[in-house]
């Protein structure tokens, strides 16, 4: 469950704000693909939008999610322990 908070929240406030500052510069009745217009009114436009930009927002905070995790808690790996009471404190000195 904290997974999914860590994963969606911060992604819903980037497709917020997104969406917010997308719209206040374009219109959705404006927005036409060859002369078509791309949606059919303001709320469709702001929906889909919507939901797009959230993807993405979870698609990039989810990355975040993964380059965070150790090496250990990705594949399992762990570096070897080195005991030490294996090695002596002062190494032998090499005589000439």
């Amino acid at each position: 469950m904290r997974q999914a908070i860590l994963l969606f929240w911060p992604s819903f406030i980037i497709a917020a704000l997104a969406t917010g500052l997308f719209f206040s510069i374009f219109d959705p009745q404006e927005l036409t693909l060859h002369g078509a217009q791309l949606f059919a009114d303001k709320l469709s436009a702001y929906s889909v939008f919507f939901l797009i930009a959230w993807g993405f927002g979870a698609l990039n905070t989810s990355i975040v999610l993964l380059l965070e995790k150790s090496a250990r808690q990705i594949n399992g790996f762990q570096p070897p322990r080195v005991d030490p009471d294996a090695y002596p404190e002062d190494p032998p000195q090499l005589r000439p």
